[in-house]
């Protein structure tokens, strides 16, 4: 009864089984996208919540001190309290602009709309710029940034601006991991075969295995305690990693918990050697930072 040739049952129920198959494979892919979608819309959802919380903190202080200044002697501030309170907008505009800063870059990097202009950088002054800028922030949360290298001009192949941004993202993160009297050691430095490097050795409080690798997910940011206080590197480390990954170099973190945190940003020397990374021999220079600090 079940023979072989065309138009038997054997051949209608293989067709059959084969039109099942393809329907089972397409509903299966329809539900995977879906999960998708919903997971992509949750997850920036979470962020814009944290950004929420995060962008209405130091714009309250800008608007409440600023109105302080405008009605000093209804508040009777003398020259030192003005000055003071002059600070903390400052603090809270610098803060409050690297919030804006970090929103764009996400939105353009979703986007794809990040272009990268390779041409020859000095880290050297790329680092001393962003620890001018990071002072104010360092200053105001009690922590201490220390150069650890000679400022020497140290070249690369990389997007100055980008460059420029990732820092200010490390730095960022460091600065929130480290409490009060905390310590930030930087320092560039360049291997023998031209691959340059900037490290960021903070003695905050470290992450685990399982906190890196959340904190590197776009959108999402540690929450710690119940204080509403979000304390991880976040979205910064995320957007630090591509950047550094598009320009041809490689991102690296070590963190143990209580011993603080090391990353690490390493170029290449020019844009028709940007290829394999040489076998890494700096994890244990770079790990000597922390010795040094003690």
């Amino acid at each position: 009864m079940f023979t072989k040739p065309d138009g038997s049952l054997l051949a209608e129920f293989g067709s059959r089984m084969g039109e099942a198959l393809v329907r089972h494979r397409a509903d299966l892919e329809v539900r995977a996208a879906r999960i998708e979608a919903e997971l992509s819309i949750k997850a920036r959802s979470e962020f814009l919540a944290n950004m929420n919380h995060e962008l209405r903190t130091p714009l309250n202080a800008i608007i409440g001190f600023a109105t302080m200044l405008r009605n000093t002697d209804e508040y009777e501030l003398d020259e030192e309290r003005r000055g003071e309170y002059a600070d903390y907008i400052l603090q809270s505009a610098d803060l409050l602009l690297g919030h804006i800063n970090t929103i764009l870059e996400v939105a353009a990097l979703e986007s794809g709309a990040v272009e990268m202009q390779g041409d020859i950088v000095d880290l050297g002054e790329v680092l001393s710029a962003a620890l001018a800028r990071a002072k104010i922030r360092a200053d105001a949360a009690g922590v201490v940034l220390e150069r650890r290298d000679e400022g020497t001009e140290i070249l690369a192949w990389s997007d100055h601006d980008r460059t420029c941004q990732t820092i200010d993202h490390l730095l960022q993160a460091a600065i929130k991991s480290c409490g009060e009297g905390g310590r930030i050691l930087a320092r560039t430095s360049i291997d023998t075969d031209g691959w340059a490097e900037i490290a960021i050795r903070d003695d905050g409080d470290g992450y685990t295995s399982e906190e890196i690798a959340e904190a590197l997910e776009a959108f999402k940011e540690l929450h710690r305690g119940l204080d509403r206080s979000f304390s991880g590197p976040g979205v910064g480390y995320a957007v630090a990693k591509t950047f550094a990954e598009m320009q041809g170099g490689q991102f690296q973190i070590k963190s143990r918990k209580g011993q603080g945190t090391l990353v690490r940003m390493i170029l290449p020397p020019s844009a028709e050697q940007a290829g394999a990374r040489p076998q890494d021999t700096q994890d244990e220079v770079s790990m000597e930072m922390a010795n040094d600090a003690a």
